[in-house]
């Protein structure tokens, strides 16, 4: 079976979704993160004003909830760079590729312009502007209204237009 070429904007697509789904991650962790940090937050307020016994509790209570957070936003790094590292390497390869079909392209350029430069050169001239005044001598008629009808042809194109 034939694998399908994706097209540019197929890989671009794959990309982001790809870059979503591990933004999704690094949200989720941050989330996690700033939870912890809310529930430390918490626990210092009810802390404050209690006795010193409580406080040590809730100080191990709020060391425990900072420790989850550190781990959350170490997740969310982790996952960013992973995230970076995927996009990186689909750019490498939208490059890639892009550049080869540019030199595919590149290729067939200069093979027409090849081919057209040997059908101009071969073309004479000299023998072509005699047949068109032969031409024109046995048939002025025609060649009078193909004349005007060049003419008006190229002036109704090249007029201005507002």
């Amino acid at each position: 079976m034939a694998q399908k070429k994706k097209t540019v904007d197929e890989a671009i697509e794959e990309v982001a979704e790809k870059a979503t789904g591990g933004l999704t991650g690094v949200k989720d962790s941050l989330a996690k993160a700033q939870q912890s940090m809310e529930s430390a937050r918490s626990a210092m307020q009810d802390a404050y004003g209690k006795a010193r016994d409580k406080a040590t509790v809730a100080a191990d209570r709020t060391k425990v909830y900072l420790e989850d957070a550190k781990k959350y936003l170490a997740e969310a790094r982790e996952k960013l760079g992973t995230v970076a590292t995927k996009s990186r390497d689909q750019a490498e390869i939208l490059y890639a590729k892009s550049k080869e079909q540019y030199d595919v392209l590149s290729v067939k350029a200069r093979d027409v312009y090849g081919k057209a430069k040997t059908k101009v050169a071969e073309v004479d001239f000299k023998q072509k502007g005699d047949e068109v005044v032969e031409y024109v001598r046995t048939n002025p008629g025609k060649a009078i209204l193909i004349a005007l009808a060049v003419g008006f042809v190229v002036g109704y194109a090249t007029r201005p237009r507002d």
